[in-house]
């Protein structure tokens, strides 16, 4: 069983995490490196289920060419190449419209308009569930991460991958909270679960089915 395994200095517990591409990451600090190789051996079948189940789930991966197919809040729209001397991005229905005077930057142009589509829905959501749970980010950023759907610093900013924008609206605002909860606890204790849980009480559900 290959796996990668991810030495932090100041973490309690150990922690296996399997990427979108199935990839095995075990983490955990030095002197637990023992005792985390028994827990990898220990949670070998768990592994393997969640490997099978990862390998089954539809992927939305965007095709970044004309014709191809790009994904915006869980909708599948063919991106059609627009030669023209301004760059610019226009969505009408089914199809994305990328004008440019070449193909070579359709991905980064698709991406930068991912991040603002993504901000212009996520920011009053953020305000929305900020209230019901009493819980205040200091900001908000955008970043495209390989990993990480989003994160909480210790000063209560929030980072939201901009690839979020490929999901649908459900799966967006479950990751919203995720981050808010993350202002209250820092960890993913049982008092964290219950914090998410106030708003999405089948919070388990939404998190197996989120892929990128």
């Amino acid at each position: 069983m290959k796996y990668t395994h991810i030495i932090k200095p100041n973490i309690k517990h150990i922690y296996i995490k399997i990427d979108k591409e199935n990839n095995i990451l075990l983490i955990s600090s030095k002197s637990m490196s023992k005792e985390a190789l028994k827990v990898l051996e220990d949670k070998r079948e768990w592994i393997k289920k969640v490997q099978e189940k990862n390998r089954s789930k539809p992927r939305k991966d965007n095709i970044y060419k004309d014709g191809g197919v790009v994904y915006l809040f869980s909708q599948a729209l063919e991106l059609v190449f627009v030669l023209d001397n301004k760059e610019s991005i226009v969505m009408d229905k089914s199809k994305v419209f990328y004008h440019s005077k070449h193909h070579l930057a359709s991905k980064k142009a698709v991406e930068r308009w991912y991040k603002q589509e993504l901000k212009n829905y996520i920011e009053p959501k953020v305000q929305y569930y900020a209230k019901k749970l009493s819980l205040f980010p200091k900001g908000i950023k955008y970043r495209k991460m390989k990993r990480r759907l989003g994160s909480c610093s210790y000063d209560n900013v929030l980072t939201f991958n901009s690839l979020l924008a490929k999901l649908s609206f459900d799966e967006i605002d479950y990751v919203i909270v995720h981050e808010l909860a993350h202002i209250k606890h820092k960890n993913h204790s049982l008092y964290f679960w219950q914090e998410v849980s106030k708003i999405f009480p089948n919070y388990k559900e939404i998190r197996r089915n989120i892929t990128l």
